[in-house]
């Protein structure tokens, strides 16, 4: 499956996004890595909009540790 996203009706691969901040973020780093060669599915998508929901997340304990 070819990675596509809508901007209009807030979809990644097929996969609405309510929130538009976060529609956004999870677009574009998947979109980063997209461009380096990685090919995601739509579980992919699933789990990125997941994480980026959840701030307990580790990715999300990562960033705030940072910054």
């Amino acid at each position: 499956m070819q990675f596509n996203f809508d901007n209009q009706r807030q979809t990644i691969m097929g996969v609405a996004v309510s929130d538009r901040h976060l529609y956004r973020c999870v677009r574009d780093a998947m979109l980063f890595n997209v461009y380096e060669g990685w090919q995601p599915t739509v579980a992919d998508v699933q789990q990125a909009i997941a994480k980026a929901k959840d701030p307990n997340s580790h990715g999300n304990q990562k960033f705030k540790e940072e910054f």
